[in-house]
């Protein structure tokens, strides 16, 4: 990787978002002053979730999450998603050493990239896997416009279909960029995926309409997260099974935080929905936003 320059190119602008970078900046700009700044602390931001749909259905949400973040603060951002078109059992990290977006380029940090691959669990992925991946990519117009000419580090993570042992071991080895003051996690994911065309349709009738459900299901999982516990977030998929493709990263996320032994503070600030569903045959994907701060 080093001397070599590697671009992944910036493959969902123009289809999931715009690729016209006037237009994408001045999206942004909207969203984003359009959020309420929901943290109010003063201890410093770790990780913050949000989704990774198509803007048009999920800025919103995001924009909440990014409001969270002060970008003075940071030197590296670790990026984490799930892989959804290639199914791997461990995190993998890209080749490249540019990640592109239309407000500009994110140079990847090679350095760290290089460290986590000596670590047994860490695999590379081919370009064409990462370009294909879109979890990673819908993050970046955020991070961009909000870090705008500022001197930060990428280290992408595309993570797999792994264990609760896995789990804690990349939390355990992130767990020291967790400790970082100068750096922040962002972990992409959507929530609950309902319908029959995703194979999920869980409903409980006495929590209301289908979009009720879903949100009470959704409002479980959160709560299982902000309680920053592993065990927690593992038994409510072992109970529920909710499609919230980001599942691993967050756990990780949440390993890493445990294996600091700071004392920190997570909260969701918005939630949204693709659609009401009202029946059987309807679907939907849901969106939510969250932060963890440190508190100690």
């Amino acid at each position: 990787m080093e001397g070599k320059l590697l671009s992944r190119r910036a493959t969902h602008a123009g289809s999931w978002y715009t690729s016209n970078p006037k237009t994408l900046k001045s999206s942004l700009s909207k969203f984003l002053e359009g959020a309420e700044k929901k943290y109010k602390g003063t201890g410093l931001v770790k990780y913050v979730i949000g989704p990774h749909a198509g803007f048009d259905y999920c800025a919103e949400t995001a924009a909440y999450a990014y409001k969270c973040v002060d970008p003075d603060k940071y030197r590296r951002v670790i990026l984490m998603g799930p892989s959804h078109y290639v199914h791997i059992n461990y995190c993998a990290l890209t080749k490249c050493t540019v990640y592109e977006t239309p407000l500009g380029n994110m140079e990847v940090d090679t350095e760290t990239v290089n460290k986590l691959l000596k670590v047994k669990g860490f695999k590379q992925m081919d370009i064409d896997v990462d370009e294909q991946e879109h979890s990673l990519e819908m993050h970046l117009p955020f991070l961009k416009q909000i870090f705008g000419n500022r001197k930060v580090l990428l280290v992408p993570i595309m993570v797999g279909s792994i264990t609760e042992d896995q789990e804690k071991s990349y939390g355990e080895t992130l767990a020291e960029f967790m400790k970082d003051d100068e750096t922040l996690f962002a972990v992409s994911s959507d929530f609950c995926h309902w319908g029959m065309r995703f194979g999920y349709t869980y409903y409980r009738k006495e929590d209301g309409k289908i979009f009720e459900s879903i949100e009470k299901l959704d409002r479980r999982a959160m709560d299982a997260i902000e309680k920053n516990d592993p065990k927690a977030v593992a038994d409510y998929f072992d109970e529920t099974d909710n499609t919230i493709c980001g599942r691993h990263p967050i756990a990780i996320a949440i390993n890493a935080l445990q294996a600091t032994g700071c004392a920190f503070e997570t909260k969701f600030v918005h939630y949204s929905q693709s659609e009401q569903v009202t029946s059987r045959s309807g679907s939907s994907v849901s969106y939510a936003a969250a932060y963890s701060a440190k508190t100690s």
